[in-house]
């Protein structure tokens, strides 16, 4: 295969730091790269901590609810009727990242979207961050509900939960969903990426939680733009929301730590690999990151691929093209 031919704004320019040039580099971009009048609207606009918001609330045919599975609490919101469709939120946001999506798909399946561990409601514990684990944790919480056969849509760090689910358990995923983002250990894309994108190394260094600790709004509101296309494709209930989650102790700390696992996520996704998926993928990538790529990368680990191109979008293509996704989703899960 070919290398992937990247848009210009792909990826972010950098590279894996070791620990000294993370400090360093975490030092610098808080003190000067973060503008001035941003830090000054995050202090003045938003007094009060952001982990003391109550956290945002779906539909009103949703509603919040946590279960105790795999040792772990996970928080998720549950609404609408039919088959159930999973959908698994990546880094940067929460469970509310799929909010817009949740009016129309719920008039199709009944759709389950959750905190995973590590970040808003859910439980932060120290360890269990590889993403087998994870979605072991949310294998289990289908199980509670009843569910032995449901859909799937991962994003982001979801893309790889959901990636690792149907590959531990492939009778029971009916059809899944990778949206833009790639697999650790898939190669040759998995190098060429992780080798430019610099959060990948700061995200999984051990103290970097600690570091943006307290400077979630900061560091998330400069992050977002350096994967995205669209200018501001989240609303203020959002932006707030995904901080919110992110304040919440421990949340920085969890988050990051999916990053940390990505070693022993690599050797599984091998593993895993040698067997492909034998239910219907979508690769639903943005033009301006993705696309460039997921549908040959899905194509390793996968024997029935089909691919939509979301058109002028980033990385956060639920909130920059929420149409075409919506659109490309139902037609994909919807179809028999």
């Amino acid at each position: 295969m070919k290398p992937a031919t990247f848009h210009r704004k792909t990826i972010a320019p950098g590279r894996r730091f070791p620990s000294l040039y993370l400090s360093l580099f975490t030092f610098f971009f808080f003190t000067f790269f973060i503008p001035e009048k941003e830090i000054k609207a995050a202090v003045f606009d938003h007094k009060h901590n952001p982990a003391d918001t109550k956290p945002a609330d779906p539909p009103v045919n949703f509603k919040h609810q946590t279960a105790v599975v795999n040792g772990v609490k996970i928080h998720y919101v549950i609404g609408g009727k039919g088959e159930p469709l999973l959908l698994v939120h990546g880094f940067g946001q929460n469970w509310f990242m799929w909010n817009r999506l949740l009016p129309e798909l719920s008039k199709h399946f009944t759709v389950i979207a959750p905190d995973l561990r590590g970040v808003g409601e859910s439980d932060k514990p120290e360890s269990g961050y590889d993403k087998k684990t994870m979605a072991t944790d949310l294998h289990e919480l289908m199980k509670k509900l009843g569910y032995n056969n449901i859909n799937l849509v991962g994003h982001d760090i979801g893309l790889m939960v959901a990636y690792a689910y149907a590959a531990q358990f492939p009778s029971e995923v009916k059809k899944i969903a990778l949206l833009d983002a790639l697999l650790p250990g898939i190669e040759p894309v998995w190098s060429q990426v992780s080798a430019s994108a610099w959060w990948f190394g700061f995200f999984g260094w051990p103290a970097s939680g600690s570091i943006v600790n307290g400077k979630e709004r900061e560091f998330l509101t400069n992050f977002w733009p350096m994967v995205g296309h669209v200018k501001e494709p989240f609303t203020i209930q959002e932006t707030d929301e995904f901080v919110r989650a992110y304040a919440v102790p421990g949340g920085t700390t969890g988050s990051f730590h999916w990053f940390g696992a990505f070693k022993q996520d690599a050797i599984d996704n091998v593993e895993f690999a040698k067997k492909k998926l034998p239910m219907p993928l979508l690769a639903m990538g943005g033009e301006y990151f993705a696309a460039a790529f997921l549908k040959e990368h899905s194509l390793l680990v996968a024997t029935n691929v089909s691919e939509v191109k979301i058109m002028g979008s980033g990385h956060w293509v639920v909130q920059e093209a929420t149409d075409q996704v919506q659109k490309g989703l139902l037609d994909f899960f919807l179809a028999k």
